[in-house]
């Protein structure tokens, strides 16, 4: 466990590195925002019953991305917290991305600096080109679980009128499906637009339908983001 803790401040000690070189070439932007989502249903799972608010706060510099993002179930139960931290850098249309998803407890201790609340997972996504605008990543699962849970996810954009949509698939192992074999746990499609509300301000909206059927579940999810 020492060596884990080590890795993640290594690492965490390159990227605060990389970044402060790459704000002196390239202008830094941070984006602030928060979405309220119907339900917070992830890669073909549901994490909460019931209507989440989920906040993020992002900075980028050049190609590389800090970030933090969670999730809380606005039902007040225990499942459906989250609170994650993330990094990427991208060289052209593929990136490398680390997340730490951390999945604190309601009560008198949230247990956030315990380990074993963690789940450490790398990334490796290939973003699409103009002429080839499919998306595709692959993730697999680092530490905190001993079967390197591996999931994969192709997307496709497309676009009606002045609405983004996109139709996806996605196939886990281990942790995503009933039975720790491969399986398809996540396809659909989602749609998103802007709606104008002033000069100066837009709503962004977007609904997606995903079906899982490893679990045999379905879910229509709307999210209004600010």
């Amino acid at each position: 466990m020492k060596t884990i803790k080590k890795a993640i401040l290594v690492l965490i000690t390159i990227l605060l590195v990389s970044t402060i070189n790459a704000q002196e070439e390239t202008k830094a932007s941070l984006d602030i925002g928060v979405d309220f989502a119907s339900r917070y249903v992830w890669r073909g799972l549901e994490f909460s019953d019931s209507p989440a608010v989920q906040p993020y706060v992002e900075l980028t510099s050049g190609n590389f991305t800090l970030g933090a993002w969670a999730s809380y179930e606005t039902g007040g139960q225990v499942v459906g917290q989250e609170f994650d931290l993330y990094a990427s850098y991208s060289f052209g249309p593929v990136s490398l991305g680390f997340t730490d998803y951390a999945f604190p407890v309601d009560g008198v201790s949230d247990g956030y600096f315990q380990m074993k609340n963690h789940i450490g997972e790398t990334t490796l996504t290939f973003d699409g080109v103009e002429k080839f605008p499919l998306t595709a990543m692959i993730g697999v699962n680092i530490y905190n679980d001993d079967q390197n849970s591996i999931y994969t996810e192709i997307r496709y954009p497309f676009k009606v009128g002045e609405t983004e949509l996109s139709a996806f698939v996605g196939a886990g192992n281990e942790i995503y499906s009933l039975d720790g074999d491969f399986a398809v746990t996540n396809f659909g499609v989602s749609a998103s637009k802007d709606i104008k509300m002033t000069d100066s301000f837009s709503l962004g909206v977007s609904a997606s339908a995903i079906f899982n059927p490893d679990t045999e579940d379905a879910y229509l999810v709307f999210l209004i983001s600010l």
